[in-house]
């Protein structure tokens, strides 16, 4: 997967980073997650495989790509949603992930890391969780 680039890594609990078929995920709101069992985590800009494919040396590139503020919102609303996760003892996945996103919409970014809101969020998506099973 080359060097990591346009993005941040999170550390969690290496235990809350259960083993999957694939740790590289690209999530619906557009931004790339590498989920390590080691607890490292990163969280980038989506590059579409295409435009990989098109220059094989933008794998091994240092250069970061330009990224605007709506795409490092989303990424350090991802993060903080990892953290918060890792924080609560939440298995950390893709789909724990994606809901806890989505349930974090309705909250500015800095908040997230805010202790009754990171208790709110993580008891959604543990009751999601457990509804799918």
């Amino acid at each position: 997967y080359g060097k990591l680039r346009n993005g941040t890594l999170v550390t969690a609990f290496p235990q809350l980073v259960p083993r999957s078929r694939s740790h590289f995920h690209t999530l619906p709101c557009g931004v790339d997650v590498v989920l390590g069992v080691n607890g490292y985590i990163w969280v980038s800009k989506h590059v579409p495989a295409s435009k990989v494919e098109a220059n094989a040396e933008l794998i091994y590139s240092d250069k970061n790509e330009p990224i605007s503020d709506d795409e490092r919102e989303v990424i350090a609303r991802v993060a903080n949603c990892i953290q918060l996760l890792n924080r609560m003892y939440v298995k950390i996945t893709d789909t724990s992930i994606i809901f806890a996103y989505d349930a974090s919409v309705a909250h500015p970014v800095k908040d997230l890391l805010k202790h009754d809101v990171a208790v709110e969020l993580a008891h959604n998506v543990m009751a999601y969780l457990e509804q799918q099973g």
